[in-house]
């Protein structure tokens, strides 16, 4: 089956990062940038981790969906140049 690039959406990469205190339950989880912000450096202690979370916008109902939903889409085609590719929703 051929997907016509008319019938193509593409939908950008956002990439998230936080800062998590694995040893303090109570200590808030800050945006990278936030961190450093507040600290004016980046996390330096063993017990304070860095996660990425890769985020894009479905096409289809237009939430923040994690990259790796993405792949289980059936109308996803591939990943490509910080980019999603998948089939155009059709009724």
């Amino acid at each position: 089956m051929s997907v016509n690039i008319e019938n193509i959406n593409r939908a950008q990469i956002r990439v998230i990062k936080f800062v998590v205190d694995l040893e303090d339950p109570f200590s808030p989880e800050l945006t990278l940038e936030d961190y450093i912000k507040r600290f004016k450096e980046m996390p330096k202690s063993q017990n304070q981790k860095i996660f990425s979370f890769e985020i894009v916008t479905c096409s289809e109902d237009n939430h923040p969906v994690l990259i790796t939903e993405c792949g289980q889409c059936k109308r996803f085609i591939r990943r490509f140049n910080g980019e999603i590719i998948c089939r155009k929703f059709s009724l």
